[in-house]
């Protein structure tokens, strides 16, 4: 990797927190609330069930990741603290991108919304944090906990190994790549539209009962997301 491009991402606050977390974070939030009319649809693949689980964690994007973050420095490990660093977020965020435009995503009609996107998060994470020489075995309760008690520890190890055969297993980033996704946490979200946020686009979605019934039998194949993509 660069470092005049990634170096200014990498550094951390007062808190330990890496400045790529709530970068990362405004871009997850941004597109769940560009695609919150999908969160309405049907999941019609067993992909979308998995990562929508029993319930949508109500804690904010930015709030959970900052838990994952804090909390798994207090598990030890075989060789002392563990700490995530500001290149698993990077790299989390790339896995993201990997996975909604895997053919296998595609295919499932996935997106970053609202009922999704802590799920993707917590397993990107994860996935980072081990491709970065982490030893995370006794993570998944720190996820359960950050999310208070919306996504179980015992789903981990299945919506880990979804991802990964999504991806076919490319965990790998050069510095090109990663580099490019550096220069999209800087450049940030797109502006929101002037049609609304994502509050009046996933009440419009809930009011619209009078879809016509091939639509909702049709397997959506939605667009690349629109901020992730780099």
């Amino acid at each position: 990797m660069s470092a005049a491009v990634a170096g200014p991402l990498l550094g951390e606050d007062d808190r330990g927190i890496p400045r790529s977390l709530p970068l990362l974070a405004a871009l997850v939030e941004a597109e769940s609330c560009s695609c919150a009319a999908a969160a309405a649809r049907p999941a019609d693949s067993g992909l979308v069930r998995a990562f929508r689980g029993g319930a949508a964690p109500k804690v904010p994007i930015r709030i959970f990741m900052e838990r994952i973050h804090l909390r798994t420095r207090s598990v030890p490990a075989a060789r002392g603290m563990v700490r995530i660093d500001g290149t698993a977020f990077v790299l989390a965020g790339i896995y993201i991108t990997r996975f909604v435009r895997s053919a296998a995503g595609r295919d499932a009609g996935i997106l970053v919304e609202p009922t999704t996107a802590h799920r993707l998060v917590a397993v990107a994470v994860l996935l980072a944090a081990k491709f970065g020489g982490h030893p995370p075995s006794k993570w998944n309760w720190v996820f359960q906990d950050g999310s208070e008690g919306a996504i179980l520890a015992d789903e981990m190890a299945g919506l880990e190994g979804r991802f990964l055969r999504a991806i076919d297993f490319r965990l790998f980033v050069d510095s090109v790549g990663f580099d490019s996704f550096c220069k999209v946490l800087e450049r940030g979200p797109r502006a929101p539209s002037a049609t609304g946020g994502c509050v009046s686009k996933k009440r419009q979605a809930d009011e619209a009962t009078g879809e016509e019934d091939e639509r909702r039998r049709v397997r959506a194949r939605l667009p690349l997301p629109a901020v992730l993509s780099n």
